[in-house]
């Protein structure tokens, strides 16, 4: 099983959660670096993935109203698409 952990209190942009989920995942390089392009490449993984994003409360903090509610939106709906991929949100 890959893990990917996100400190929510210590991330300052969505580049940075993009680069994150490219190097856990394994990512191609034609990685777009979007919401849709995440959600695209998530949906794609056949084995297990648990994505963990730590102090949620702080993510509109650190990337925004929009970006962490469509961060949010994107996990989850790659996790209700895709049996592989395991969500938590923790604070």
């Amino acid at each position: 099983m890959k893990t990917l952990i996100i400190d929510a209190a210590t991330v300052g942009s969505m580049d940075i959660i993009h680069g994150r989920f490219y190097a856990a995942f394994d990512f191609p390089e034609c990685y777009g670096e979007t919401l849709d392009s995440l959600h695209d490449y998530l949906g794609e993984i056949n084995t297990e993935a648990e994505i963990k994003i730590l102090n949620n409360s702080a993510l509109e903090g650190s990337i925004g109203e929009k970006d962490a509610a469509g961060l949010r939106r994107e996990l989850n709906d790659s996790a209700a698409e895709n049996p592989n991929i395991h969500v938590e949100f923790l604070d």
